[in-house]
């Protein structure tokens, strides 16, 4: 009697030491469970946030060169504005400097570029605000109007037996040959470097465009750009690029690819008188 009771207790006991072996089997695959569940959302965050990094790097590189101009730099772009009627260049536009966004001109054929306000910086250094400065208008791309002077129009007119095309034309710093021909969208042509040089032309597309004449050229090289630090730059609350000042370089419409940078920034009567 004795021996079964024994017998029995030990049975009693390898079924509870199998119980709990069993248990912790369960438990053991239960925290693995929970790890492997755990795991993926993480590997996946992981992911999103390197991805998140490398777009933000990438457009910060891309914003970076997009500030150009910017407050700081003086750049000087020798113009002309060709008229093929009369073989040559008309001549040059006076500028009241009232709306002077830093884009202007001082009548003597070059075009001085240095910002007043993020409205004439990087994409926003466009022929319109230049246009602007000197009361001129380029209107549905096929005419130019002036204050002072006959409208320049491709309506009617052709030169060599060929139909004219007004255009801009642009030749990179110290070459003779276009960079870059632009038939539309003629106002928000836009300006790349110190240096360079811009012909508004009445002529037939693919015409031999003169280079600026050469005083305007002479001026052009001898500009002294003082160019922004941009390690100085940081971002505002509302999201803009500013500079130690708190003056906006670039703005949040900019760096979001918002079109409508012709609106924003702030304008600055420019009283210097810059060479």
């Amino acid at each position: 009697m004795a021996k079964e009771s024994k017998s029995s207790s030990q049975s009693e006991s390898s079924k509870k030491v199998a119980s709990a072996a069993k248990a912790g089997q369960g438990s053991a695959a239960s925290v693995g469970k929970e790890q492997r569940d755990l795991g993926f959302p993480l590997a996946l965050a992981a992911v999103i946030i390197l991805g998140v990094a490398l777009v933000v790097f990438a457009r910060a590189n891309r914003d970076t060169s997009a500030l150009s101009p910017s407050f700081g730099d003086h750049w000087h772009t020798a113009y002309g504005i060709y008229d093929c009627t009369i073989d040559g260049f008309q001549p040059n536009l006076d500028d009241p400097q009232t709306p002077n966004s830093g884009i202007h001109t001082h009548g003597d054929g070059v075009m001085h570029i240095h910002p007043q306000g993020s409205d004439a910086t990087g994409r926003n250094a466009q022929l319109i605000r230049f246009l602007d400065a000197t009361r001129t208008e380029i209107n549905d791309d096929t005419e130019m109007t002036f204050p002072d002077r006959p409208t320049l129009t491709e309506e009617g007119v052709n030169c060599d037996g060929q139909d004219v095309v007004l255009q801009v034309v642009r030749f990179p710093p110290g070459g003779d040959t276009p960079s870059e021909i632009v038939t539309e969208n003629l106002t928000d042509f836009r300006f790349l470097e110190d240096g360079e040089r811009v012909v508004i032309a009445l002529a037939p597309f693919g015409a031999d465009i003169p280079l600026p004449p050469q005083d305007a050229l002479d001026a052009a090289g001898g500009a002294s750009p003082d160019v922004l630090d941009t390690s100085t730059l940081t971002v505002d609350e509302d999201g803009n690029l500013v500079d130690v000042d708190g003056n906006i370089v670039i703005s949040v419409d900019d760096i979001t690819g918002s079109e409508t940078g012709a609106d924003v920034g702030t304008e600055e009567s420019d009283t210097e008188e810059d060479g």
